[in-house]
């Protein structure tokens, strides 16, 4: 059997399939043309009307499907389910040939074969020409396909398939030779649409009118013959045949557009195609307003009637705005009878005689014919109250000429009595003035346009400005700079400005503000100045919102005398008699332009005083501006040092001497070896001190004096050379001498151990003899016991 695509009104048919009953005989789909199918649904049991079968099923889900043949053949099918799923398991059941709904008989082919029980590697189904048997299933039983159809010419079945497990729609392809019945087809050329529109010219706006629905049915049926048309209201309906519109031929919509579903039926092979077209009642003739407003016509603002003459075209204009406007003829008519009959139109304008608000009809046909009458209404607004007003503004005093800086803005209440909805424009020679106007004479008077903002609607008024030309000098004390920046806080209400009952002082940073009343300093009691040490303010005094003066006010931020604001210094209580100055510390300036407080008493008031006591001592230094700094010099004790203790480790590779001091030391300290004046070091040790006698010194870096303490610094030879040339002739301990160690004890001892010289610490030393005798050169040894306690031992080389 050849494939061929699906037909449009079958595929939508089979799209919809479950909004009537398709799962009973009586209402099988008759299958038309040599199509498969996509989407079919097998929805329900309806009737249960597969009886007794050799397959031994009933129906769980099922649809039935009627197969008109027209040319015989072989017919064959194959079912695939849209979802692959195993557990999805489709039956079908064929009745015929010609059987009927009442008795259809034994199933001819039928399969209940259940995939999985099966075994079987896929859940498709249907007939083929490769099967023998007619028949399969229950369960386990067949593979799913049996033998396909001989058919012959004219002859019909029923083929019902049911879908026992599972969920999902499935498809069907036609294999054979056999082909069914072809659908009759719409008619009409490609491109020719079947919709109808009406106008809706009984001049009420309801979007409903009397439409033939027949005038498309020639056009449908074209050459075909055994065929007929039959239109219906929803797509139910035309794919049953049931309810078809009656009569067709004046049928009146009942929503607009409203869709109507057409069908062309072959009366002999029950075959149909459907298509949709709709009917709409034109209403392309938009009427968007139904107002339109002018302006009351006594331009002065006086004697307002409520009547004015209208423009009956630009009437038209507003009414239509934003709509399509060729082709349409329009006619303003006083009742809607006058504009159904075309009667007592108005002409190109038209004076309204009921004040303030008419009612008339508006008329609009366009080239179709159609039309569309609407009640609008004419609008005549009355304008804004005619008000005068008077500004008064006042001369800055820097040149008092009577010419300064209005902000007209400042009338606006005035000229409106506060209404939001009035917008003000200033004028002078019909020229629009800025809101920051000078003037150029005084008084001056300018014009002025008060408009509604709602409506538009204007009135002509005047401004009048005058200017007062009063000079004032406005004074505010200076202040001293405690933050160092040049910028402090003034109380502007401490100002010299002395007020009138009635007036009220307002200030601004720049004149500019002060004139057109802006940027208003708001924060009086705590203003800094903007500009570092002088900056000018000015301040604004008005009485009932009339300027009567503008003056400057200078803010003076006076700098602080330039100190040092901290010292220190040191008095010696071991030198009571001794003083050390104590200065203000002036960085810059005349010292005698200054005054100075000392904290002493009784109080010194010179630039320096001498004191030789411990304290804090603090000065105030004032400057010619009365502006003070304060200066704390902290004078703290010292003195000389005491030393406790000089720490020497000698006898060894690098010799090192300490002073440690006693904690009654109060001073600060430096330290020299050998040296009394210096260089001094900070640090109390010393390394790599010779052997011999030395001389600390501890000095006062404040000037408490100097003190100082000999020692001596051990060596011991490792060998002398007593052979009378002058040089180490005789063996003796470096470091003991008659000052150090004078009362220690020195031994000579061979290496036996006798005792070979008893050395006197205050002598010369040890000559090598023994009992007069030279000793041959060897190593000697030696016992040393200082009188500190300390004992010392070792032994040194005698060479000849």
């Amino acid at each position: 059997m050849t494939l061929k695509k699906s037909l449009i009104a079958l595929l939508l048919f089979f799209t919809i399939t479950k909004t009537f009953s398709q799962n009973d005989c009586t209402n099988a789909i008759i299958v038309c043309g040599n199509t498969g199918f996509e989407g079919l649904s097998a929805t329900g049991i309806g009737i249960q009307e597969l009886g007794f079968n050799n397959c031994s099923s009933q129906e769980n889900n099922s649809i039935w499907l009627m197969l008109s043949i027209d040319t015989g053949g072989t017919l064959g099918f194959t079912l695939t389910p849209e979802s692959s799923d195993i557990d999805v398991d489709f039956d079908f059941f064929i009745f015929g040939p010609n059987a009927d709904c009442t008795n259809l008989g034994q199933a001819i082919r039928c399969s209940t074969t259940n995939p999985i029980a099966a075994n079987a590697s896929d859940n498709l189904t249907g007939l083929n020409q490769d099967e023998t048997d007619t028949s399969e299933g229950p369960g386990a039983d067949g593979n799913s396909f049996v033998q396909w159809l001989t058919v012959n010419n004219g002859e019909s079945y029923f083929l019902v398939i049911d879908r026992p497990v599972g969920s999902s729609n499935f498809s069907l392809t036609w294999t054979g030779t056999a082909t069914f019945n072809q659908p009759p087809t719409f008619q009409n050329p490609t491109g020719t649409a079947l919709n109808i529109t009406n106008c809706d010219n009984d001049g009420f706006i309801d979007n409903s009118t009397t439409f033939d629905l027949e005038q498309n049915t020639s056009t449908i049926i074209g050459s075909q013959t055994s065929v007929a048309v039959t239109y219906h209201l929803n797509t139910n309906d035309v794919l049953t045949g049931e309810n078809a519109i009656t009569p067709s031929g004046s049928f009146p919509n009942t929503i607009n557009p409203q869709p109507i579903f057409a069908r062309i039926t072959n009366t002999i092979t029950g075959c149909f195609s459907t298509a949709e077209f709709s009917i709409e009642v034109i209403n392309s003739v938009d009427i968007p307003n139904d107002q339109f407003a002018i302006c009351d016509d006594n331009i002065d603002g006086d004697d307002q009637n409520g009547q004015a003459t209208f423009n009956m075209s630009d009437v038209t204009i507003g009414i239509l705005s934003g709509t399509n406007q060729s082709g349409i003829t329009v006619g303003y008519y006083p009742t809607f009878g006058d504009a159904m009959n075309n009667t007592a139109a108005y002409g190109a304008t038209h004076y309204n005689m009921t004040p303030n608000e008419e009612n008339a009809f508006i008329k609009v046909t366009n080239s179709d014919g159609c039309f569309k009458i609407k009640e609008i209404k004419l609008v005549v607004n009355p304008l804004p109250a005619k008000t005068t007003a008077t500004l008064v503004q006042c001369d800055s005093g820097l040149t008092p000429d009577g010419l300064t800086l209005f902000n007209l803005n400042e009338s606006i209440p005035s000229l409106t009595g506060g209404d939001p909805n009035l917008g003000v424009e200033f004028f002078k020679s019909n020229i629009l003035l800025p809101t920051a106007y000078t003037n150029t004479s005084n008084p001056e008077t300018i014009d002025v346009k008060i408009t509604d903002l709602t409506t538009g609607c204007s009135s002509r008024s005047t401004l009048d400005l005058n200017v007062n030309v009063i000079n004032r000098t406005v004074t505010i004390a200076p202040q001293c700079d405690t933050a160092e920046t040049g910028i402090m806080p003034f109380d502007l209400s401490t100002t010299d400005l002395v007020l009138a009952p009635t007036e009220t002082a307002h200030f601004y940073a720049n004149l500019n503000d002060a004139l057109l009343e802006q940027n208003e300093i708001t924060n009086t009691a705590n203003y800094p100045n903007a500009t570092p040490y002088n900056a000018t303010i000015y301040v604004r005094v008005e009485e009932a919102n009339s300027c009567s003066v503008i003056a400057p006010i200078q803010l003076t931020v006076n700098r602080l005398p330039q100190i040092e604001v901290q010292d220190t210094g040191y008095v010696c209580t071991n030198l009571p008699n001794r003083y050390i100055t104590l200065d203000a510390g002036l960085l810059q300036g005349n010292p005698t332009n200054y005054t100075y407080e000392w904290s002493t008493t009784p109080v010194q008031t010179t630039r320096t005083i001498r004191v030789n006591e411990v304290g804090t001592y603090i000065v105030k230094v004032t400057n010619a501006n009365g502006c003070l700094q304060t200066r704390t010099i902290t004078v703290s004790p010292s003195n000389n040092a005491t030393i406790a203790e000089v720490v020497i480790v000698d006898l060894a590779q690098n010799n090192t001497v300490t002073v440690l001091l006693d904690p009654a030391s109060i001073g600060s300290y430096q330290y020299s070896l050998d040296l009394p004046n210096g260089p001094f070091q900070d640090s109390n040790h010393f390394e790599n001190v010779a052997a011999g006698v030395h001389t600390v010194y501890v000095y006062d870096t404040h000037g408490c004096g100097i003190v100082s303490q000999k020692i001596s610094v051990l060596k011991i030879p490792a060998f002398f050379t007593p052979n009378a040339d002058g040089a180490n002739d005789t063996w003796d301990i470096i470091g003991i001498n008659p000052l150090f160690f004078a009362s220690s004890k020195i031994y000579i001892f061979d290496r036996f151990g006798k005792l070979l010289a008893d050395i006197d610490p205050k002598g010369t030393g040890w000559d090598g003899n023994y009992n007069g005798r030279p000793l041959p050169a060897n190593d000697y040894w030696y016992l040393v016991k200082l009188e500190s306690g300390r004992t010392i031992r070792g032994h040194f080389s005698l060479l000849r």
